[in-house]
């Protein structure tokens, strides 16, 4: 398996791994918050259950008091017994077997006309819906029901005295309920919530909350008493709910920037596999074309230097056209080898430039006595824009002297590493050589703009397109159209031209449109004169 494969295999692997791992934390969470949400459902029902049961037998115990002390003979004694300690019972009636009042057994703590008020209701409407007759001997019953839409709890028991049937009827305070019991068993500092609604759902007691299928409440009816009532019991927000569900979004929250760390990782990972690849690429690209670029000239110096030796010439003339190759190839291949030096030295970081003050177009003139030859031999034309013969006898330093005369000043003396610059040049100048032979012309302009010193290099050629001309000062990259031709080259050249420029404080840059050539700027900084 190659390498490559390897990686993406094992990448593929992590990947499915943490997924996989995400996908069993988010269970667990889930699992866990399901849980957790079950024991407190349980938890809060158990609760209500004791609330409810708490609540039912306050009232069941004040119901039997009051039942195991009626005695028929003596109601005097119970009414005075409602009087002082019953607060919970707000009326009392005992009937006979035929379900009629029994002298002096009817008790209230209503007054004025709620007096008859009172008994016409029990006589007209609760006595008939409590179906005394049918009610166990000893066995509490209870009614809770609804008329003219006030609320009445009701309890009964049967009683035996003297071989006679007789039924004892208690109507609880219901407003002493509301206000007094329940909120003894519901505390306000609790960390749930208690509310106590009707049948129609209308709340009797407590917080007003609503009910939302996310919301953990628990709802249980009474039983033995209010059984149209129902306790409703819900957590608070800011209780043991809200920080389950704030852990299992913090954890979510974890889980997904961690996997989103991870996928980064991996695509970056990728990334640079691939960069990598690409850059070996272009590395074995460019060896193949050095090596190409090498030889050529060697073979070329080999074969006419064994001419000479041998003397294979017909003329004079003939030998000094052979040491004439022989040294245009020496150039050639120095250059080529003067690329690749400097360029290793600048990949080790390497300082190697040495700055003094000269003048750009001695620079110039150097790059163009050693491009000449090979000029002629591609057939193409050179324009040089100040020609150096219109210098000639100009001071390259005094800018006011040739501005005073009429004509155009001299350009300003900079600072350079001469030798570094003239490499520049000679890329700029052997790159129109190659690539734009068939433009026949090149033309080199020097120029001062503003604070900065231009150097333009411009060919006639086919162009470079433009998705390209941000990449091509890139190392080892060639164009896409170059590579398609049988036009050798080491891809290190405009990068050179690059890195100079730059260490001189300067840039260079492309314009250029498809079938109209291309023009290379070269600029670098002028000092300011105190």
């Amino acid at each position: 398996m190659r390498p490559n494969a390897l990686i993406y295999a094992l990448m593929a692997a992590v990947l499915a791994a943490v997924s996989g791992l995400a996908y069993y934390a988010y269970s667990a969470s889930r699992a866990l918050s399901v849980r957790e949400r079950a024991v407190m459902l349980d938890t809060m029902r158990e609760l209500a259950e004791e609330k409810i049961l708490g609540i039912e037998s306050e009232l069941i115990k004040s119901d039997r008091s009051v039942f195991y002390r009626v005695n028929i003979s003596k109601l005097s004694e119970l009414q005075e017994f409602l009087g002082e300690e019953r607060p919970a019972v707000e009326s009392v009636v005992i009937l006979d077997e035929d379900l009629a009042i029994v002298p002096g057994g009817f008790f209230t703590k209503r007054r004025g006309d709620r007096v008859a008020e009172m008994r016409a209701l029990l006589q007209e409407r609760v006595i008939p819906d409590l179906d005394l007759p049918r009610s166990a001997s000893g066995r509490r019953g209870h009614l809770h029901t609804y008329y003219d839409g006030r609320p009445y709890l009701f309890s009964y028991l049967r009683l035996i005295a003297d071989g006679h049937s007789y039924y004892a009827v208690l109507e609880a305070d219901l407003d002493y309920l509301v206000s007094t019991v329940f909120p003894q068993f519901f505390a306000v500092r609790s960390p749930r919530l208690y509310q106590v609604v009707d049948g129609d759902g209308e709340l009797v007691y407590g917080f007003d909350f609503a009910s939302d299928p996310d919301d953990v409440v628990v709802e249980m009816p009474f039983l033995d008493t209010v059984d149209g009532w129902r306790l409703r019991v819900a957590q608070r927000e800011d209780s043991a709910l809200a920080s389950a569900g704030s852990r299992q979004l913090v954890q979510l929250l974890l889980i997904a920037s961690a996997l989103v760390v991870i996928v980064v990782g991996l695509l970056v990972l990728l990334w640079g596999l691939s960069r990598e690849r690409r850059a070996n690429a272009l590395k074995s690209e460019f060896i193949s074309n050095v090596s190409h670029e090498l030889k050529t000239p060697l073979s070329i110096i080999s074969m006419f230097g064994e001419m000479l030796a041998m003397g294979r010439t017909k003329s004079g003339e003939q030998a000094t056209e052979y040491a004439e190759i022989i040294w245009r190839e020496s150039q050639r291949l120095a250059r080529l080898i003067d690329n690749v030096l400097d360029f290793a030295k600048l990949e080790r970081g390497a300082n190697v430039y040495e700055f003094t003050e000269g003048d750009v177009m001695e620079v110039v003139e150097r790059a163009l006595a050693l491009s000449a030859r090979r000029l002629r031999a591609a057939k193409m034309e050179l324009l040089v824009s100040p020609s150096p013969t219109d210098r000639a006898d100009a001071d390259p330093g005094d800018e006011e002297a040739g501005a005073a005369e009429g004509g155009e000043p001299a350009l300003p003396l900079v600072r350079i590493d001469a030798g570094a610059l003239t490499l520049a040049v000679l890329n700029l100048i052997d790159n129109a050589i190659k690539y734009a032979s068939e433009g026949e012309r090149v033309t080199l302009n020097v120029e001062r703009v503003g604070q900065r010193l231009v150097l333009t290099v411009r060919d006639f050629g086919p162009g470079i397109a433009v998705d390209e001309q941000a990449r091509i000062f890139e190392r080892f990259y060639r164009a896409r159209a170059v590579r398609l031709e049988p036009i050798r080259g080491s891809g290190i050249g405009l990068a050179l031209v690059k890195h100079i420029a730059e260490a001189h404080g300067g840039d260079v840059t492309v314009d250029s449109e498809p079938g109209h050539g291309a023009a290379f700027q070269l600029w670098i900084p002028v000092p300011r004169r105190g």
